[in-house]
């Protein structure tokens, strides 16, 4: 059913709420960020808010969820684009799409993984699925080359650490998800490796020491490729 003339302006008005807040995040930051700021910009009062969103918290709850959601978006179609390919073009076509995202997108990917927000509380049962989300692209295209062979695993990653293990079973159960510990650990190190190169840029402290950034991250990508096992092509 569509929604009525009311429901539409009230989704309008959420969405207007939270472009303001965005707004505020990329000019002052976290600190800048309150429904009195907002309430103002937008020539309302600070108790009209309320009728959109209960408080800060649950504003911010769901910036996070939307930014979650958008990045699993630009990796997902960035996987699906390349699925005729190998694992290994599919992980440097979701790697390029994912660093794209967050220069096209700093507030909301500062957002996720920059500083927290002093008073934020993050209801995590909420916001963790809508994390993960993108994160179980890569552990898929690694979990699906490691089925058709394409990846020779080095010995160290093998037999992980039972501490690791067990931590990557449980991420498993929660998702629903039946992927072998080895393609969760590939994913983790994967991410861990690209979000440090994609944050240094986003705060201009590596383009000092690499001028091209382009080529570094290009590099950078067919060095993982080649460092977590995949077979050269034919």
């Amino acid at each position: 059913m569509q929604p009525d003339r009311r429901d539409r302006r009230r989704l309008e008005t959420r969405e207007e709420i939270k472009d303001t807040a965005r707004a505020l995040l990329a000019e002052q930051g976290a600190a800048g960020l309150s429904l009195r700021a907002i309430a103002k910009r937008m020539g309302m009062t600070a108790p009209g808010l309320y009728h959109y969103f209960g408080s800060i918290n649950d504003l911010i709850t769901a910036l996070i969820l939307d930014a979650f959601t958008r990045l699993a978006e630009a990796v997902e179609t960035a996987d699906a684009d390349a699925a005729s390919r190998g694992g290994a073009e599919r992980l440097a076509a979701v790697a390029h799409a994912w660093r794209r995202w967050a220069l096209d997108h700093p507030t909301d990917f500062q957002l996720l993984y920059g500083s927290p927000i002093p008073t934020y509380e993050q209801p995590t049962d909420t916001t963790y699925p809508a994390a993960r989300r993108s994160f179980l692209v890569t552990a898929n295209i690694f979990a699906q080359a490691i089925e058709r062979g394409e990846i020779a695993l080095p010995a160290e990653y093998q037999q992980l650490p039972p501490e690791i293990d067990r931590a990557l079973d449980a991420l498993t159960g929660v998702e629903g998800h039946d992927l072998p510990p080895q393609a969760l650990y590939l994913a983790a190190i994967s991410w861990a490796r690209l979000h440090g190169h994609i944050m240094l840029e986003l705060f201009h402290l590596i383009q000092p020491v690499i001028g091209d950034v382009d080529a570094l991250f290009a590099h950078e990508v067919g060095a993982l490729i080649r460092q977590v096992g995949f077979t050269p092509t034919e």
